[in-house]
């Protein structure tokens, strides 16, 4: 008899597992696909933002937070597929995408209709007081995907293609990421951020101490003298020189490694610095 209760004790436990478990089973593995922009539409980017048809409980699981209107938020894509996976939802990322962007901000701003004048009516002969909804203009444009310190060297890696508003009147865009490929940040650069040209510079071909052969040339006339490099500089950045003979300093354009130029060439190379120390700018002595 203590057998056969023993067995039917176990024949109940192991159906009411299965039962427990069966709803979890059945939204298990429901394939899912990244929507084409992802957007948050509020101060969490949720599932919801990520993946097309996705509601309910799953939909609302946090992912992130979000990015103000105008910014972007950076996620890492194997986070996004583990919490997917853990609400029961399956991404397989064909893609092999490594990050995801997600706009900051609704999607679209409601603009409200001008207030009609006295006695203006509508077709139907009441007052027009119904809003218009204009959706928000994008771009394509390069971006950072991690926030970058200053005077850091970048990889092509470190930007990505997402979309960005049209309204950001980019002067300067970067066309290529390989363009930023060891070049170097002059300034912090957020993830999310539009990449401009005026951001980076290139790495540095003279360093302080160096010695620097100073050319000048014009009209085929050629003059040049050794000095001392009293900084670093990349190609078309200024560098002061101490000239070694007469140990005065002249401002020179850096060319290349131990190589500067003044004179016409020098102007034709030089890069105007976004925020240049004050001592580019002294005087020759």
């Amino acid at each position: 008899m203590r057998a056969i209760l023993t067995a039917l004790a176990a024949f109940i436990l192991i159906h009411a597992a299965a039962l427990v478990a069966a709803p979890s089973a059945a939204v298990a593995g429901v394939p899912v696909e990244l929507v084409s922009h992802p957007a948050s539409r509020g101060a969490d980017i949720v599932l919801s933002d990520l993946f097309e048809g996705v509601d309910g409980p799953a939909g609302q699981v946090v992912v992130g937070k979000g990015a103000v209107s105008g910014q972007s938020t950076v996620l890492d894509a194997g986070h996004v597929q583990l919490v997917a996976h853990q609400a029961g939802l399956d991404w397989d990322n064909a893609h092999g995408l490594r990050r995801v962007i997600v706009e900051g901000g609704e999607p679209e701003v409601a603009v409200a209709a001008p207030r009609p004048t006295a006695g203006a009516k509508s077709r139907g002969g009441a007052l027009g007081t119904r809003a218009r909804a204009e959706v928000v203009r994008t771009a394509q444009a390069l971006v950072y995907v991690r926030n970058i310190p200053a005077g850091e060297t970048l990889v092509a890696d470190d930007l990505t293609w997402a979309e960005v508003p049209a309204a950001a009147r980019l002067s300067d865009p970067l066309g290529d990421p390989d363009l930023a490929a060891g070049r170097i940040a002059r300034r912090p650069l957020h993830a999310g951020a539009p990449a401009l040209a005026r951001d980076l510079v290139g790495a540095k071909v003279i360093h302080r101490d160096d010695v620097v052969a100073v050319i000048f040339r014009e009209d085929g006339m050629t003059l040049s003298l050794q000095g001392r490099a009293l900084g670093d500089a990349a190609v078309g950045e200024p560098v002061q020189i101490l000239n070694l003979s007469s140990k005065k300093t002249v401002e020179a354009v850096a060319s290349g490694p131990g190589r500067a130029l003044v004179g016409p060439e020098a102007d034709a190379i030089r890069i105007a610095p976004a925020r240049a120390p004050a001592s580019v700018y002294a005087s020759v002595r």
